[in-house]
């Protein structure tokens, strides 16, 4: 298939209540294994690109590569920019091909993030291309930003509701509520309350960041409370670099570089089946498909 938009496989995902797995890539070799694993389970899939990957790699290389993945399967896969606060990144991610992008104003005073936010709405909905935003400011490491957890903070309800209010067509929202980036050190304290009080307000689906290191049933709970994107980055980073390692210390004379790519891709993949058995989208790219069709 060609390249997807998020926005309405997400709201289709939010209405049937399951969850759509939303990967960071970190090259080719990684990108092939998410498409890949959600072929392999007929499901819908994002390939996410942190501004650091793009940077590296370039827009260009990037959109190519998931696009020509997304070509060989028959599911849905959208191409989709992670955590930016620079519009010229934005821009330069729309017209190399990105179906959509996150404007991140998280660390902004709210009626800045508001003002930006909705400046980045407009060029997207211009452009055809979903948005996902943010308020709160959810905990951890991701790409170059830091958030202490003394200083992370859970949205403010009344502000969500405002925050979406000129936005209709907002492909997913993110709003904090207690998830992390990277690895926990205890058990993510969610306020499943502030969830349900978001989405018995707001029809947009919501996106839960820090995916990596929550239980199965803290995935099912934050999914059947309307979290239709869920992310994952640190796992697949993790497997990434382990993957080379551990097979490096079982075989410290191979040195075919081609036989650690492999296992690093069946180590990744292994990993997207799991968490796409975990939210409940095996089996529902058709779903996603119809979804996307009569949007347009």
């Amino acid at each position: 298939m060609a390249l997807v938009s998020m926005g309405p496989m997400l709201k289709r995902a939010r209405a049937e209540g399951y969850g759509i797995a939303a990967y960071n890539m970190i090259d080719y070799n990684s990108a092939r294994a998410i498409v890949e694993g959600a072929h392999s389970l007929d499901a819908p899939v994002i390939v996410q690109v942190s501004v650091k990957t793009v940077k590296h790699w370039g827009y260009t290389p990037i959109a190519h590569w998931v696009r020509d993945l997304a070509s060989t399967v028959d599911v849905p896969v959208a191409l989709h920019l992670d955590h930016c606060t620079d519009f010229d990144v934005l821009r330069r991610c729309v017209d190399a091909g990105w179906t959509s992008v996150m404007f991140d104003g998280s660390s902004l005073p709210f009626e800045e993030n508001l003002e930006k936010s909705l400046q980045a709405y407009a060029m997207t909905e211009q452009a055809g291309v979903g948005l996902e935003a943010e308020i709160g400011a959810i905990g951890g490491v991701e790409d170059d930003k830091h958030v202490n957890e003394d200083d992370a903070r859970l949205a403010n309800f009344d502000e969500c509701v405002r925050f979406v209010r000129d936005m209709p067509n907002l492909a997913v929202f993110a709003p904090a509520i207690g998830t992390a980036h990277g690895m926990y050190k205890g058990e993510a304290k969610i306020a499943y309350d502030l969830l349900e009080r978001i989405t018995k307000s707001i029809s947009i689906p919501i996106a839960l960041h820090g995916g990596t290191g929550l239980t199965e049933e803290q995935f099912h709970r934050c999914i059947a409370g309307g979290c239709a994107k869920v992310n994952i980055s640190t796992m697949h980073k993790m497997l990434y670099v382990n993957s080379f390692v551990e097979l490096k210390q079982q075989k410290p004379k191979l040195e075919e570089p081609l036989t650690f790519i492999a296992t690093q891709n069946d180590a990744m993949k292994a990993d997207v089946k799991s968490v796409i058995s975990i939210f409940g989208s095996v089996g529902k790219a058709s779903d996603a498909r119809a979804a996307v069709m009569q949007r347009h």
